[in-house]
């Protein structure tokens, strides 16, 4: 059987500049990694982890500071991740989102895998500029229907995908704001034709596709793969 490239999760962790905290919870918390100067749009990235409790932000710690690096301030967020409930989740991606907009007039999602979804839906409630969704999970019933990760659409719903239609970015309006797919043919952990298949849904103005040969799920948040040159090459565009 064919295994991911996890090798990202052997990193070492990259320790924030700030660190905010918005709620009650210590996942409600945001994490800023920033540059002297800090005249780009603020980046807020979103993790993964199929929306289950033990995947933090941590893991993409190494990414957020490869991005401040290259002079992209990031407010990497945390949220709660309650089995059976969505809303609370989602409640509190758009509550950090809002929070870091009262001091950044320009911000530019990215999400990873889960993470990705929930820029997805969050773009549809918030003020951004621009998303980038890697390897995202673009389609619930699609995704609970393959039984993706054991059963995750069904913990992280709490219901059948076929009820939360408001949580699913396929049976989502089309975006009006430039929104980028990058996937890997090889990913094994969310298969490459809930791209495709978003991307020729949605297809327009603002809908942009990029596939990488050769490459699976966690190379995507490697600041050591080929894509992260990608990522700021789009993010360039974008600003």
């Amino acid at each position: 059987m064919d295994v991911e490239d996890r090798s990202v999760f052997e990193l070492p962790y990259e320790k924030p500049d700030e660190t905010f905290t918005f709620g009650k919870s210590e996942d409600q918390v945001i994490d800023f990694y920033l540059p002297p100067d800090q005249k780009k749009p603020l980046i807020v990235l979103i993790h993964g982890g199929y929306w289950r409790s033990e995947y933090d932000r941590k893991h993409l710690a190494p990414l957020a500071r490869a991005l401040a690096n290259i002079s992209w301030p990031v407010a990497l967020i945390e949220y709660r991740r309650i089995i059976g409930n969505p809303d609370a989740m989602m409640s509190d991606v758009i509550s950090a989102i809002e929070e870091v907009s009262k001091s950044y007039s320009n911000l530019i999602l990215i999400g990873h895998s889960a993470g990705g979804h929930l820029a997805l839906v969050a773009s549809h409630k918030v003020n951004a500029s621009a998303i980038i969704a890697l390897a995202p999970l673009t389609n619930l019933l699609a995704a609970e229907e393959l039984d993706l990760d054991e059963g995750a659409v069904s913990d992280f719903l709490g219901a059948p995908a076929a009820l939360r239609s408001d949580l699913d970015p396929t049976r989502l309006p089309v975006l009006t704001i430039p929104t980028t797919l990058i996937h890997g043919t090889l990913d094994l952990r969310v298969p490459i034709n809930f791209s495709r298949e978003y991307v020729a849904q949605k297809a327009g103005p603002f809908v942009h596709f990029l596939e990488f040969e050769n490459l699976g799920h966690f190379e995507l948040i490697d600041p050591r793969s080929e894509v992260f040159a990608e990522i700021s090459r789009v993010l360039t565009s974008l600003s």
